[in-house]
């Protein structure tokens, strides 16, 4: 991929040939070679424009909306995620780092996120904790707020659904900083208007199927607020009880049967939510299991 050509076409205006040769020995083939990966670009002899899947974000509306914390923009950027570990010591606990496009996005256990240019909602922040605290069901906080936002459900550990589908995923990083405090990145891709054409290969959704007319433009403050509230919830009061009634409500498997991939095999039973850890609970005939999140994967039976 041809990086500098990408970022010269980031702004979404029409560039003549010659502008672009100061990026490109061979224009032509590198426009080719970002359009195999899904990039709208329309072109002709004399120019070429990348098409943005929605509307550029306008980071001075979203800084406005968020005065308390500092909004870092990249419409092009290899991972939100990577550039608030890079600049951690920089920065203050809330401030974000959003993005167009990722070209080296990551979800969990180190797989890829696809992302279309402008097609999703890509934001990454630095957070902080006692560290005294334990981090375990902190993902599950990142899913339910982001769950609540937009009145889709949930699945144990943090994927986001819709219809059974995948709309969005969480990545939580601890960086080590020696401050004294538990320093952590948490970043989150949401599918908000995805081409028809693209090379994710498994059922995803997308936020305009449930809201036609959805603006990240409003979304975003909306959502970044709603998250730093349950997240300072979560410091004073853990997965509480009523953390607890607010996940299962959104709970995508709740009460149903459900296998448990392990690395010792599948276990089959009954999901019954969560407990005060954030560890997924499941009824096996008379006995009820209990599994954390870093060592299985969950599906529906």
């Amino acid at each position: 991929m041809n990086l500098a050509l990408l970022t010269c076409l980031s702004d979404g205006m029409p560039k003549v040939r010659s502008e672009l040769a100061k990026f490109s020995q061979n224009v032509a083939f590198d426009v080719q070679q970002l359009r195999e990966l899904g990039l709208n670009i329309e072109g002709n002899t004399a120019y070429y424009q990348l098409i943005p899947q929605l509307p550029l974000l306008n980071p001075h509306q979203i800084s406005t909306a968020l005065p308390s914390y500092r909004i870092h923009y990249y419409p092009i950027i290899t991972s939100t995620n990577e550039w608030i570990l890079q600049n951690i010591a920089h920065l203050q606990k809330g401030d974000l780092c959003l993005a167009e496009y990722q070209t080296g996005g990551r979800g969990r256990r180190g797989r890829q996120w696809l992302s279309p240019f402008a097609g999703q909602m890509i934001l990454s922040f630095y957070w902080t904790l006692d560290p005294r605290k334990s981090i375990d069901g902190l993902s599950l906080v990142v899913g339910l707020a982001i769950a609540e936002i937009f009145g889709v459900q949930v699945k144990w550990p943090n994927d986001i659904l819709f219809n059974g589908r995948k709309l969005g995923g969480i990545l939580v990083e601890i960086a080590n900083v020696k401050n004294g405090r538990l320093n952590l990145v948490i970043g989150v891709g949401i599918n908000v208007s995805m081409p028809e054409k693209t090379s994710i290969n498994q059922p995803y959704a997308q936020l305009c199927e449930i809201a036609p007319n959805v603006d990240r433009q409003i979304l975003f403050p909306k959502l970044i607020q709603h998250l730093y509230t349950r997240l300072e919830r979560f410091e004073n009061s853990g997965i509480d009880e009523e953390f607890q009634q607010a996940w299962q409500k959104h709970n995508a498997f709740s009460h149903q049967a459900v296998n448990v991939l392990t690395e010792q095999g599948i276990i089959s039973g009954i999901e019954q939510g969560i407990d005060e850890r954030g560890y997924l609970q499941v009824q096996c005939g008379n006995e009820l299991r209990t599994f954390n999140g870093g060592e299985v994967s969950l599906r529906r039976k």
